[in-house]
């Protein structure tokens, strides 16, 4: 159901002009009048899905910016009433809404802004066309102007330079934009295809627009690299495209062409996995006429991945724009809370939002520079919301005049404005603010080891108990089984299966019976399997513990621990218990806590 709309004081993030070194922050130099303490104040609209984006603009023309949310627009400056721009109809959260992006824009130039809504990927996309002041009771005229809208992050973005904006997306399996007849601006538009590079018929993840090779045209971008706009006339010829692996999985969101570094050139920065993990931003390098892309990540699948120990899933949406007023642009991101539903990692976790400050090294004259074999810069994240997330869609938006930007979202759990408030605050409450660095000791570890040395002619390791052949004794909870392991093909498996146990929780435990041929001294190595979906588990030998709680999550790839040595024991010759528990899992997995065992090997101790 609707509720009010509600203000809430939420997360503080601090941020100060200062000099740094090594992208460590030091405030010793900063004034007071540098030193800003920057809150955001959520105000929700509603709490129902209707959407997937939201944005704003001054629909009434009093001045003020309002925002747009599915079939309403909600009147600024306080968001309180709200007015209907088609029959309002509740979205089904366990699938999809009918509308992902809006945009509000004047298409038919009589000084009132329309609204520009693009819907499930490859479904039409309308202008419902403002009825102005006598006819705003009423629902809005819808013109239907494009056919089919694809890719998940599409733009609408002034491209080609005529100061007015094309829509940017892919149609048809083709990658292209649709340019607007201004004399006719509610009538279909037209399409310009740029390449015989093949696009996803309707889905298709990464897709952004930027001036890649500083020629001063705006270049198109994809997670396979980028088609370069053409000197003179963009519509009619095709634009080439230059290869380029600007994700390790699949693709992200929006993408942009900045320069990162500030060394004259521009960098790419996107989201690496719409429903998984991962934002980077790719360096480029040039050596003659060869451009390379270094990948530097902001934040992975792992909290150490991240300087600050940050780590969210499902960063569907990414927006680049100057937060705090220092010249830079920054990274507004977070969570598309429920993007795949339960599909994806961490589905469960809080609907974030972050906003990562840009800052460069710099010397003490101010001039930047690039420490010796390392990135010169620092993404500091700053948490502004936990309940909000992004959607699909992360519009900026100055909504109350005060010259900050503010954050405008939609989505599953409804729709929000984040606004933005600054203030002058002292160096000791700067300092005690500022993100800590992650120090790793909260998450359990495991080093993998080397790869099992799996004997051409057997398929298995030699000497190996296999996993799936010892004997189960007992499983306080979940199934413990052989699994074929022959379609991960990014690992090898002793026997090509592993003994796998599902269905357990925290707590729950697996026993395994095993034989030692011999009284000896042994060395323990064992072979386990990682993935994004498995537990962290401490084993025990007889009732004696093991081994500290040992990470097993892995993304994106299902892979092998390789040979890792447990522990060194004294065993008589006879039957032995191997006892598996279930510590708990990484920040970053999915809570379905397997475990896998590929094999256990007893070797002489020295």
């Amino acid at each position: 159901m609707n509720t009010p709309s509600r203000s809430i004081r939420t997360a503080v993030c601090w941020t100060a002009i200062v000099a740094l070194l090594v992208a460590t922050p030091i405030a010793s130099n900063a004034t007071a009048d540098e030193r800003k303490l920057h809150t955001f104040e959520r105000k929700q609209l509603t709490d129902v899905y209707l959407s997937e984006g939201a944005n704003a603009g001054d629909i009434n023309g009093d001045g003020h910016r309002d925002v747009v949310y599915g079939p309403y627009w909600f009147e600024g400056p306080d968001f309180t009433k709200k007015h209907e721009i088609y029959p309002p109809k509740p979205q089904p959260r366990e699938r999809y809404a009918d509308n992902f992006f809006n945009w509000v824009y004047d298409f038919n130039g009589d000084g009132h802004n329309d609204v520009f809504v693009v819907g499930f990927p490859a479904t039409p996309a309308f202008v419902y066309e403002n009825p102005g002041k006598d006819g705003r009771g009423k629902h809005w005229k819808k013109h239907q102007v494009f056919d089919s809208v694809a890719n998940e992050s599409p733009h609408f973005t002034n491209l080609v330079g005529d100061e007015r904006p094309e829509l940017v997306c892919t149609f048809g399996g083709t990658f292209g934009f649709a340019t607007i007849d201004w004399r006719r601006p509610l009538e279909t538009w037209k399409w310009h295809r740029i390449s015989e590079e093949k696009a996803p018929e309707q889905f298709g993840h990464g897709l952004g627009v930027g001036d890649v090779n500083g020629d001063g045209k705006l270049d198109i971008l994809t997670a396979a690299g980028w088609f370069e706009q053409p000197a003179e006339s963009p519509e009619d010829r095709p634009w080439a495209f230059h290869k380029a692996a600007f994700t390790n999985a699949y693709g992200g969101a929006e993408m942009y062409a900045y320069d990162v570094d500030g060394d004259g050139d521009n960098d790419v920065i996107t989201s690496l996995a719409a429903h998984d993990f991962g934002l980077a931003w790719y360096e480029q390098q040039k050596s003659g006429d060869e451009t390379k892309w270094k990948m530097h990540l902001i934040v992975g699948a792992q909290p150490a991945e991240n300087r600050y120990g940050v780590v969210f899933s499902e960063p569907h949406s990414v927006a680049l724009v100057d937060m705090d007023g220092d010249g830079l642009k920054d990274i507004v991101t977070g969570k598309t809370f429920y993007s795949h539903h339960k599909q994806s990692p961490m589905w469960d976790a809080g609907a974030v939002v972050y906003w990562f400050k840009l800052v460069r090294n710099k010397d003490e004259t101010g001039a930047v520079y690039r420490p010796s074999g390392k990135p010169n810069v620092d993404w500091i994240p700053y948490k502004i919301d936990g309940e909000a997330g992004i959607g699909r869609q992360v519009s900026i938006a100055d909504v109350n005049g005060d010259k900050l930007p503010d954050v405008v979202v939609g989505g599953m759990v409804g729709a929000h404005v984040l606004v933005q408030r600054a203030e002058n605050v002292s160096e000791e409450k700067w300092k005690a603010a500022q993100p800590k660095p992650f120090d790793g000791a909260s998450q359990p570890t495991l080093k993998r080891g080397p790869a099992s040395n799996i004997d051409k002619s057997t398929g298995k390791v030699a000497g190996a108990i296999e996993g799936e052949e010892m004997t189960v004794v007992k499983a306080s909870a979940g199934k413990a089984s052989a699994q074929d392991m022959a379609s991960f093909k990014q690992d090898r498996w002793s026997g090509g299966k592993q003994l796998f146990w599902i269905g357990a929780k925290p707590g729950d435990t697996l026993e395994l019976e095993f034989e030692a041929a011999d009284k000896g001294r042994y060395e323990l190595h064992a072979a386990m399997t990682m993935a994004g979906d498995y537990a962290a588990v401490e084993l025990a030998l007889d009732g004696e513990k093991l081994t500290p709680p040992l990470d097993l999550y892995h993304y994106p790839d299902v892979v092998t621990t390789g040979a890792v040595v447990l522990a060194v024991r004294e065993l008589d010759a006879g039957k032995h218990r191997l006892t598996v528990k279930i510590a708990g899992a990484n920040l970053a997995a999915k809570k379905a806590y397997m475990f896998g065992l590929d094999y256990l090997v007893l070797s002489a101790a020295k």
